[in-house]
């Protein structure tokens, strides 16, 4: 596909363009590796509690939080960048069969 940071869809090869599209676009990255950091706050959040660390318990809960919270809206905000981005190319080929 070479370069796909100005447009991760597959265009040409498939009759689903955006499959796969988590490991093409690389603006997506920040978005998963934020869901893996509010997985792991959640995991510490349960080991705070297990172990009845609760000092840990609001930093933990935190970071869970916001990690889920940013994470979540980053993938929003890059899905709605790419959805303009195919409506673009769709509207410069018109000719092209619509999928």
């Amino acid at each position: 596909m070479g370069d796909t940071h100005h447009d991760p869809t597959d265009h040409s090869r498939t009759t689903q363009p955006h499959a796969g599209i988590a490991m093409k676009d690389n603006f997506m990255w920040p978005g998963l590796i934020l869901l893996a950091v509010s997985a792991l706050g959640m995991i510490s959040t349960a080991v705070a509690a297990a172990y009845r660390h609760h000092e840990w318990l609001a930093t933990t809960v935190l970071i869970a939080v916001l990690g889920a919270i940013a994470g979540a809206l980053w993938i929003v905000v890059e899905h709605r960048r790419v959805t303009r981005i195919e409506k673009d190319w769709h509207t410069a080929h018109p000719d092209a069969l619509l999928r």
